[in-house]
């Protein structure tokens, strides 16, 4: 495919002074030699098809004194009429109003003079420009198939063979501005070894095998978000009859890793003809594969580019869910059979994906209870959130299994052992909620103050006790710590010593 320079549109703007000096300084130099507008041909083969055209722009420089001999001449449609208008300014010396053309490459400046084409009079009057000067020449080089390559200090026809001079390849090289090594031209995540072979790595690339220099050009996909479009800016500074003939062009990447898996790459005529980018390119081929993949029974694990294959341990490890999510996701995920393919989601957002289905037997797993299950899975929340629900119950139930159980208890000694249960198996605020439900006596109120004064709680709540029940609260203080504290095996003991303290004779069965 022929890459061609798309013209967007033409407006016309006051010349600048430097504008008008650049104008008519090339077009004395055109005046002295006239054929800098037309490449070098490295051979007789090539010269042929340039022979008629330099005896068009030999005939005009004849009269490049003779300014209404040029003005007639201008109104050639062709490269002479371009050249013979651009002559008549180094008469003239004046250009004082420009044409401007917007192309993607960006806005540029010509004097309109004669009828010549815009794009041939930007390329004579721009003829030191490796990109402008291009326009000169491209209807012939795609009409004789030829291939031509403008840099910074060359401009060079190789005729009907790709066959790019090494300063053209050093030029391109340093534009595109990646490190190259042994014919590689590759950016920071790849390795130009196996970029050279072809071979699949972590990352998702972009591969050119720019197959006359020998040159393979690899970039990352993450790199690619500020290449633009690779293939445009190396052709922007060449003229090919199909550069799908010199470029071979991949994007190297493998959803599933299977050894006798070959991708064909999708989308290669929008690519070259400027319509993606190399971010887009890459892209839109990940999603052809992982569409064709989705599309099988296969049990295929993959998480933002990465093909995890069936390994469930990696997948989810990859997801970096936290200890409770973790368990969740790898008994879910064992479960599965059908594809799973997902970018920039959380932990989370996969456990929704398959709560529904398998979410109720992970928490009967966890769960003794079942009724206390199902009550958990039915509850309004995330599933991160209820997974810390279900874990902290079990928690709460192991550490209730550990206390002794008791037949029958005193009502001091009951409050005592409530709030001591609420506080290990719910913590804090459960258990201040617990206190409030202390015996309505003398001994129950000082027992609740002592609790309080343990929680750091007292002062706020004072003014609600007498005298005596703050002096008995400060005095049992001690005890009440103990007890919130005590191992299963010491537990006994501490609300034995605590009911003692509290004045009561009682013994705890």
């Amino acid at each position: 495919m022929a890459k061609k320079m798309r013209r967007v549109r033409t407006f016309a703007r006051t010349a600048t002074k430097s504008q008008e000096k650049k104008l008519i300084e090339n077009s004395k130099k055109l005046r002295d030699n006239p054929f800098i507008i037309l490449p070098e041909c490295i051979d007789e083969s090539c010269k042929k098809y340039f022979v008629k055209t330099r005896k068009r722009l030999e005939k005009i420089s004849r009269f490049a004194d003779d300014l209404d001999k040029l003005e007639k001449l201008s109104n050639k449609k062709g490269l002479e009429g371009a050249f013979a208008g651009t002559l008549s300014l180094a008469l003239s010396e004046k250009a004082p109003y420009l044409g401007v053309l917007k192309f993607p490459t960006g806005d540029i400046t010509y004097a309109q003079r004669g009828k010549a084409e815009k794009e041939k009079l930007i390329a004579v009057q721009h003829f030191d420009d490796p990109i402008w000067r291009l326009l000169g020449i491209k209807d012939l080089a795609f009409k004789k198939k030829l291939h031509v390559y403008s840099w910074d200090k060359g401009f060079v026809c190789t005729g009907l063979k790709a066959n790019p001079p090494k300063e053209f390849v050093d030029f391109i090289i340093n534009k595109l501005g990646f490190s190259h090594k042994n014919n590689v031209i590759f950016c920071k995540h790849i390795n130009p070894e196996k970029a050279r072979n072809q071979e699949f790595l972590n990352e998702y690339y972009l591969r050119i095998n720019w197959k006359s220099t020998g040159k393979v050009i690899a970039i990352c996909e993450d790199c690619t978000k500020s290449t633009k479009n690779t293939m445009f800016n190396i052709s922007k500074y060449m003229l090919s009859p199909d550069l799908s003939y010199d470029f071979e062009i991949d994007v190297v990447a493998q959803v599933v890793k299977r050894a006798d898996q070959k991708q064909d790459t999708k989308y290669l005529q929008d690519y070259l003809s400027g319509k993606l980018t190399d971010h887009e390119f890459i892209h839109k081929n990940i999603k052809k594969q992982e569409e064709m993949v989705k599309q099988s029974e296969e049990k295929i694990l993959v998480l933002d580019g990465v093909s995890y294959g069936s390994n469930v341990k990696r997948f989810v490890d990859a997801l970096k869910p936290n200890k409770y999510e973790k368990m969740a996701l790898e008994f879910i995920l064992e479960k599965i059979e059908e594809p799973l393919i997902v970018s920039e989601v959380s932990s989370n957002k996969i456990l929704e994906m398959y709560w529904d289905q398998h979410a109720k037997e992970f928490i009967n797993s966890i769960v003794d209870d079942k009724q206390m299950a199902d009550s958990l899975f039915q509850l309004d929340d995330t599933p991160s959130n209820i997974l810390t629900m279900v874990f902290e119950y079990r928690e709460r139930q192991k550490i209730l299994s550990k206390l002794p159980q008791y037949t029958s208890l005193p009502p001091l000694a009951n409050f005592a052992d409530t709030v001591a249960r609420t506080y290990k198996t719910f913590g804090k605020k459960e258990t201040l909620s617990e206190i409030k439900k202390k015996p309505d006596t003398p001994k129950g109120r000082s027992l609740a103050y002592a609790f309080l004064l343990v929680f750091r709680k007292g002062e706020d709540t004072k003014w609600q006790y007498s005298k005596q029940e703050i002096e008995y609260g400060e005095f049992l203080k001690e005890y009440a710590k103990n007890l919130l504290e005590a191992e299963p095996q010491k537990y006994s003991k501490a609300l034995q010593d605590l009911l003692t303290a509290s004045g009561s004779n009682e013994k705890i069965v």
